[in-house]
């Protein structure tokens, strides 16, 4: 008793081991819980593994645990032995018998069931004796397991969730709370609540249910490692809680949902097959497979498992969020709404909230997307999402103050955002906040220069500060990125009408006469080319532009429009016309070609200031609707260089 116990045997420098040993000597316990499930993989048979894998686990029953299996793989394994004593689990002085197990662990895919524990009660040795033992036993606790890091040392930080990039937006089929849906979200959830002075209580995940016997800690370890984003060691840990209870649906699922996070997609559908062949009535594994083939190939046609899902459990709201989802990537906005609506009812959910403000807004329902917008943020205040469709909700609406202050808010924990800083430029924008519009929007194209509303606001934002050279590049960006958004493409012929290139913004604009297939987007389309035509000399049938204008019905053309129309209808019949103010913008692009002479007009001015007070459009882009995923910044052009301010 008096022995020294040898601690593990220090590996050589190029053993795999090392990494996890020096996790485990930083506290650093999930990250070596990771290393070491990796290296059980590849080897299960090897004692030094469990023996360290023990040193790394949380509570007695898993450490136990791991140096039972060390132990029955290698009965000589000295720290294996040792610790077993100290735990009292293996009686000292004695030869020891292989140590039987009652069901497999976590990690013990290959290892098959024995017979009962057959320890001999520690009540045979005599009292003195065995409270000396205890004496010294605990002495050596304390030193051995101070060295290992075991008992004494815990880890000061909580490990980091590992952040698995998904294509927006982001949402997982079993839960309802930002931490585990939207991933991005997960670094500065804590700092946005902190911030905020709102508390918080995760909604439990969804399919997490409780599980009785031998499997109870393997399954526990497994959702404490899930909510670490810890995949690989979740689907080694749930893949063995299926093994020690065969019927386990749930563990196969989330031994699936592990591997889909994870980014192993084929992996992943393969366990959510195998969970539908032992339960076909288990309604989220069809979800997950659905997630995971859309993962694989964004196309691909997953209806029927969504179907299946909501049909084998009609109170799935997030499977209803899923398949509204899809609904509105397929630009099916109605039934969209319809599966978001029903979610909202289930669930109370931010992600069913924020969805639906989405798919409201793709149909112009901007002041029902304001709502939904809101209360989805007031279900979650740390969901940073919520605040991105917030502040598109309240610039689509008009609510220009409020979108800078949410998205002002947003950019402070997403400062990398693209996407936040376009929209935050374009609500500067329709403020007539020309310079700080400019200052976001660069960031915006800097972060990414194929955000085509980025290259949109700030190609109209260097045409409101006169910067024509720049509003051409950006402006003919934008039109790449998306031929086939008519706002864009009315936006492009602006920047030409202003730098003088008449012939270019006709060609610009009749291009996507098709999709100006509303009242009012006929009206701007009829603007444009009315005004590029009569600056082209083609007089008669910009006169016929201007009439069709007034034919138009009501409210499809502002009555400043209307007012215009009437003016010019009258100049270009008069007997003599007024002579025009030649515009004196030369373009050095060479895109631009040199303008053909103008007849005598109206004079088209190059900048206008729009008021603060002017209210905002109430209607979102068409574009947005076509692609699915709305874009409230790409409304009618809120700063134009033609139409009267009331317009914008």
């Amino acid at each position: 008793m008096s022995q020294e116990i040898p601690a593990p045997e220090q590996p050589p420098e190029d053993s795999p081991l090392l990494p996890a040993i020096e996790a485990v000597n930083a506290g650093k316990y999930a990250q070596a819980r990771e290393i070491l499930t990796n290296l059980l993989q590849t080897n299960q048979q090897n004692a030094d593994y469990w023996v360290w894998l023990s040193a790394a686990m949380e509570t007695q029953k898993e450490r136990l645990y791991c140096l039972q299996t060390a132990y029955k793989i290698d009965p000589a394994n000295i720290a294996a032995r040792r610790g077993l004593v100290l735990m009292g689990a293996l009686a000292q002085e004695e030869p020891p018998p292989p140590f039987p197990m009652n069901h497999p662990r976590p990690w013990d895919v290959k290892i098959k069931p024995s017979e009962h524990n057959t320890r001999p009660p520690v009540t045979a040795a005599p009292g003195f004796r065995w409270g000396l033992g205890i004496g010294f036993g605990l002495l050596i606790l304390i030193g051995v397991f101070m060295g290992w890091g075991l008992l004494t040392k815990k880890a000061t930080t909580p490990p980091s969730p590992t952040i698995v990039p998904s294509p927006r937006p982001t949402v997982t089929p079993y839960a309802t709370n930002s931490a585990q849906q939207d991933a991005p979200a997960a670094s500065t959830a804590r700092p946005l609540a902190n911030l905020l002075d709102v508390p918080y209580t995760p909604t439990p995940i969804y399919a997490a249910t409780p599980h009785s016997g031998g499997a109870s800690d393997s399954y526990k370890a497994a959702m404490r490692a899930y909510k670490d984003g810890q995949w690989q060691l979740v689907a080694t840990m749930m893949a063995q809680v299926a093994t020690a209870q065969p019927g386990s649906v749930d563990a196969l699922y989330f031994s699936g949902e592990a591997q889909r996070l994870g980014g192993n997609y084929l992996d992943a559908i393969n366990a959510y097959k195998i969970a539908i062949a032992l339960n076909p009535k288990f309604a989220p594994s069809y979800l997950g497979r659905a997630l995971a083939n859309m993962a694989l190939s964004p196309t691909k046609n997953v209806i029927d498992d969504l179907n299946l899902a909501v049909k084998f459990d009609p109170n799935y709201a997030e499977a209803f969020i899923q398949r509204g989802l899809y609904y509105l990537n397929k630009h099916d906005l109605k039934s969209a709404q319809t599966d978001l609506e029903t979610a909202v009812s289930l669930n109370d959910s931010p992600l069913a909230e924020i969805n639906l403000a989405r798919v409201l807004l793709a149909q112009g329902e901007n002041q029902a997307a304001v709502s939904a917008a809101l209360k989805a943020n007031q279900q979650d205040v740390t969901m940073l999402d919520g605040y991105l469709v917030l502040g598109m909700a309240y610039r689509a609406n008009g609510q220009v103050d409020e979108a800078v202050t949410v998205m002002e808010t947003y950019l402070k924990y997403k400062p990398d955002n693209a996407e936040g800083y376009a929209l935050l430029g374009a609500a500067y924008f329709n403020r007539g906040d020309y310079a700080a519009a400019e200052t976001n929007l660069q960031k915006a194209v800097r972060l990414d220069s194929a955000n085509p509303d980025a290259c949109f606001w700030f190609g109209q934002t260097e045409l409101a500060l006169s910067k024509y050279d720049t509003a051409l590049t950006y402006a003919l960006k934008a039109r790449d990125l998306t031929p086939d958004s008519f706002d864009v493409a009315e936006g492009l012929a602006k920047v030409y009408i202003a730098s003088g290139a008449y012939n270019n913004s006709y060609i610009a604009i009749i291009k996507v006469e098709k999709l100006a297939d509303t009242p009012a987007e006929r009206a701007r389309f009829l603007f444009i080319r009315a005004v590029s035509l009569e600056q082209l000399g083609s007089l008669d049938a910009a006169y016929r532009d201007w009439s069709e204008i007034l034919t138009l019905p009501l409210n499809a053309a502002t009555p400043e429009m209307l007012l215009r129309a009437q003016a010019r209808i009258i100049a270009i019949h008069s007997p003599t016309p007024s002579p025009t103010i030649t515009n004196t913008v030369t373009p050095s692009s060479t895109l631009i070609p040199t303008s053909t002479a103008r007849p005598t007009s109206t004079p088209i001015p190059t900048s206008t200031t729009r008021p603060t007070s002017t209210p905002m459009p109430t209607s979102t882009s068409r574009s947005a609707a076509k692609t699915g995923t709305p874009h409230p910044t790409n409304t009618p052009t809120p700063y134009d260089i033609y139409l009267p301010t009331s317009t914008r």
